[in-house]
């Protein structure tokens, strides 16, 4: 099972194989939340504004900008200004702005948007790979149809667009 992100096609291409997956930098910003603050109950996106947002317990989660390009996930707290400050003006009490927690990761993105799931031309070797933004919403989905594969069972899930030879994953 090659399930690496965006590495996953540095190492298949040994094998001739081409996975279409790029690293999308993402950023997100994670903010303390006590008894003072408001955050709202369920998890949003703000479309007039490029937000996305997430209440988590004790904490409450911003993301919002992705760069394409590079393996680099160095981060300045610049980099989250404009995030914070539209954030800070549309939820002002959802938690306490002074303390962000900064970060920047890699989404393994292809050009549908699809992710890469199935099994190769090698009978043994299977790919899942390339969830982009919606890696762990993916990933219970993605693990049922790999499930049901690997046991020569029909997929409920419907494997449009995410099959490896579509992807040119062979």
């Amino acid at each position: 099972m090659i399930a690496l992100g965006v590495f996953s096609p540095h190492l298949v291409k040994r094998l001739g194989l081409k996975l279409p997956i790029y690293p999308v930098k993402g950023y997100s910003v994670t903010l303390p939340v006590d008894a003072r603050h408001r955050p709202p109950l369920l998890g949003g996106l703000d479309e007039d504004n490029w937000l996305a947002y997430c209440p988590m317990d004790k904490r409450f989660r911003i993301t919002a900008t992705a760069k394409i390009g590079n393996y680099n996930t160095d981060h300045r707290p610049s980099d989250f200004k404009r995030m914070l400050s539209t954030t800070r003006e549309i939820l002002p009490r959802a938690a306490d702005y002074s303390a962000p927690e900064y970060w920047a990761g890699l989404r393994p993105m292809t050009p549908t948007g699809l992710p890469v799931v199935g099994k190769t031309h090698w009978g043994n070797l299977w790919l899942n790979t390339g969830h982009g933004h919606m890696g762990w919403t993916m990933a219970c989905g993605s693990a049922r149809i790999l499930a049901d594969l690997l046991g020569n069972k029909t997929p409920e899930i419907p494997l449009d667009g995410i099959n490896p030879a579509i992807m040119g994953g062979h």
